[in-house]
């Protein structure tokens, strides 16, 4: 994109997005929002830089998303074999605090959501990019 205003204000906007990602996703178990909602908002907050930075932007992060995309998964798991090894149950409460767990849980599944849309994106771009 080489319009200057749509730079200027995806560059201005983009913070804004990601914080509020960041917090849709850290307050879900108290509040509307979760792993999903907070996960697609920071998707849209990447995918906003994407759009106005154009091919070379793209082809950066492309190298890296896959990553987390996987970590995102090994994580998951991690949190939920927690309870398993101190002998309780797959995804049991780790803590006395109710939703302790369920702010871990939030922030592994807003990765996983933000590493696919983002991949998702990524592959469209590319795909628009080979047919332009």
């Amino acid at each position: 994109m080489k319009s200057v205003v749509v730079k200027t204000f995806g560059r201005a906007l983009t913070p804004f997005i990601l914080m509020y990602g960041i917090y849709l996703t850290l307050f879900g178990p108290i509040s509307p929002g979760g792993g999903f909602q907070g996960g697609a908002v920071l998707a849209s907050g990447v995918i906003l830089v994407l759009v106005t930075h154009g091919k070379e932007e793209i082809e950066r992060l492309s190298r890296h998303i896959q990553w987390f995309d996987s970590f995102g998964v090994f994580l998951f798991l991690i949190v939920g074999l927690i309870g398993i090894v101190i002998g309780r149950s797959f995804l049991v409460n780790l803590t006395p605090y109710r939703s302790a767990t369920l702010i871990l849980l939030d922030i592994v599944i807003a990765l996983k959501v933000f590493a696919g849309l983002v991949a998702l994106s990524i592959f469209f771009f590319e795909e628009g990019v080979e047919r332009s």
